[in-house]
C-alpha cells in the first residue's frame, strides 16, 4: 500500500458511501484509478467489508469470553454464526465479541447465549457508554 491507497482508505472510514468520482475530486485523481485501487484493496483483503453505523438508539457491548482451550474451534463457530464481529485474544481473555442490539434486555440474552455455551468458562461485559 502507497499513501494514495492510505488515503482512499482514510476516506472510506470517514463515509464509505463517498462515489469514486467523489473520492477522485478530493484526491485530484480520476475516477477509474480510485475505482482500480479499491478493487485491488479488496482483492488483497486490504479492504474486507463495507459496514453501516447506525446512529438509531442501540445498545453495544462487548463480551470478554474465557474458554476451555479445547472447546476454541467449536464455540468460535457456534459465536461466528450468531455473531459479526469476534476477536481471539491472549491473556485473561480468550475471545471478545461485540454485539450491537437495540435494548438492553437484548443484550443481556445474548450474553446469556454465550456464557450458556459449552465450554465458556466465564464472562466480563462491558458496555459502551458513549
Amino acid at each position: 500500500m502507497d499513501q494514495r491507497d492510505w488515503d482512499i482508505v482514510n476516506i472510506l472510514r470517514k463515509n464509505s458511501r463517498l462515489s469514486n468520482s467523489e473520492i477522485g475530486r478530493m484526491l485530484k485523481i480520476s475516477e477509474g484509478t480510485v475505482r482500480k485501487r479499491i478493487s485491488k484493496l479488496l482483492a488483497d483483503k486490504v479492504i474486507k467489508e463495507f459496514t453501516v453505523n447506525m446512529g438509531i438508539n442501540e445498545v453495544e457491548g462487548i463480551v470478554l469470553v474465557r474458554i476451555d482451550p479445547r472447546k476454541t474451534s467449536s464455540i468460535q463457530n457456534s459465536l461466528k454464526n450468531n455473531f459479526h464481529d469476534i476477536y481471539e485474544f491472549s491473556g485473561r481473555a480468550d475471545l471478545a465479541v461485540r454485539i450491537s442490539c437495540n435494548s438492553l434486555d437484548a443484550l443481556n440474552s445474548s450474553v446469556d447465549s454465550i456464557r450458556n455455551m459449552d465450554g465458556v468458562r466465564g464472562t466480563d461485559t462491558l458496555i459502551r457508554l458513549k
